[in-house]
């Protein structure tokens, strides 16, 4: 199965219904279709073979895009990473405690 040809029109659908969304908050059109691949991936690798492969990436597609653009989390599998289509402004304060934040920011009191 070639994902890329399979998902493709999915993907750049999702990624320009969100960015015309919470374009506001995202860096840019680029990193937001590159993170939608990216959980597409997990998704992929999250699926279990129960029920139809497609309709579970569409929906897991749609809760962790939600999740990260709404409410400022970060991508699946990357709490350790400083990996976000995020904005710097729009970074969650559950990241203030991460090295990366520190490393960028300095220490807050």
């Amino acid at each position: 199965m070639d994902i890329y040809k399979t998902y493709k029109d999915e993907v750049k659908n999702i990624t320009g219904r969100y960015f015309k969304k919470y374009g506001y908050k995202i860096s840019s059109y680029e990193d937001l279709e590159q993170t939608v691949w990216y959980i597409l991936l997990s998704g992929v690798k999250k699926f279990d073979g129960r029920g139809d492969l497609k309709k579970f990436l569409l929906s897991f597609i749609k809760h962790k895009l939600i999740s990260i653009l709404k409410y400022n989390r970060k991508p699946p599998y990357c709490q350790d990473s400083p990996f976000t289509p995020l904005t710097s402004e729009y970074i969650s304060i559950d990241d203030s405690k991460s090295k990366y934040f520190r490393e960028i920011h300095g220490e807050y009191d």
